[in-house]
Formats: C-alpha cells, structure tokens, sequence
C-alpha cells in the first residue's frame, strides 16, 4: 500500500511530465506555438526545401500539439493550411509581416497572424515557389507595394483556389497537390515590403 510520502512523491513529478507532452522540444505548447528562429536545418513543410535558401515570405503553423511547422513561403502553407486533414490540427498561423522586414531576407522577427494581414495577389514578384500573396500588417504598406509592383489586395478570408489562378504559378517547378509551382527566379524585391513569389491556385478548405 502506497504511503503518503510516495503519493507526494508521484503528485510533485506531474507538472514536469506535462511539459514534456506539451511540445515535441521540450517546452510547453504556448511557448511552442510562437514563430521559431528558422535556420538551414528546418525544410519545409510541404515541398521539402530549406526554407531560409530563398527569398520572399515565410510562414509557419503552430499546431494543437505544440509543434510549429515552417514553409517556405505563404503560397505552400495556404496550400497545406486548406487540406482538410489540416483543418483540425492548427492553432495559428503566421506569415512574415512585410510593413516590417524586406522581401530578400525576412526577419525572423516580424511576424503576424494570417488572419490579421492583408495580401496583395497577382504582384510581380518571385519567392521560393514562384508567385505568392504578399502580407502586409498595415493596409497602407500593401496600397504602396501594389502601387509599385501590380496585384490587388484581398484580407485573409478572401483567398481561395480561385483568386490565384493566372497569377503565373501553374508555369512549373514542383507541384504540390497538382499545383505546379515555379522555382525560386530572378528577384527584385525591395528592402522594405518586398513581395511574394508564388501563388498557383489553392483551394482553401476554411480552417
């Protein structure tokens, strides 16, 4: 029969068990479910490049679970936000906030919500998988950069498969779901609110 002293024991061991079961690193789900710091380890999560060896917008899915997916670019984690399967799965999702970092090298310091950004689609520019929405935080930033290199602006609930097509993703590169992408080409984003590179069409499934 167990003691006292052995139940205490057990009782005092649960919240360090619970942290590890929070997130596959070791830390706890909240903590988790912030932008990670990316590097040349982290591929991504749908096509399998290295997301940091091209330009333009990242993204990344904290999930339920605590972990945090990176992608190589807004178009590839809209592509795999709006599977079904995925629905359930995400916490939030976050896109590299161009009213504050440059298209070439975003920081990994400037993100937002995908929900709260607004997207200029149909721009000239190129990213990791070709054609991409590009997020701005504030609308005004968006107004210019669509001033500057063409597109229009659409909030986060008004991107769909079908906003995307002709906007010259389907021109090749890899595909992901049947949805040829471009590979990362000549870039001349800006240093401020650059663009994104890569939309094909995409089917958004709602989350």
């Amino acid at each position: 029969m167990p003691t006292r002293r052995n139940v205490l024991f057990l009782l005092a061991g649960l919240p360090a068990l619970s942290l590890f079961g929070c997130g596959g690193d070791g830390g706890s789900a909240a903590d988790a479910c912030s932008p990670i710091r990316l590097t040349d380890d982290h591929d991504c999560a749908l096509c399998g490049m290295t997301v940091i060896r091209h330009p333009g917008p990242k993204a990344q899915a904290c999930l339920r679970d605590g972990r945090v997916l990176p992608f190589c670019s807004v178009h590839d984690m809209l592509s795999w936000a709006w599977q079904p399967e995925s629905g359930p799965s995400i916490r939030v999702l976050y896109v590299h906030d161009l009213s504050l970092t440059g298209w070439n090298q975003p920081s990994d310091d400037a993100y937002v919500p995908a929900e709260e950004a607004v997207y200029v689609v149909g721009h000239d520019q190129r990213g990791a998988m070709g054609h991409s929405p590009a997020p701005f935080s504030d609308r005004g930033d968006a107004e210019a950069f669509a001033e500057a290199h063409g597109g229009d602006l659409l909030a986060y609930d008004e991107l769909n498969w079908d906003t995307f097509r002709g906007n010259g993703a389907e021109s090749g590169g890899h595909g992901h779901g049947g949805h040829g992408h471009g590979s990362s080409g000549d870039n001349d984003g800006n240093d401020h609110g650059g663009g994104n590179g890569g939309h094909d069409g995409m089917g958004r499934q709602g989350h």
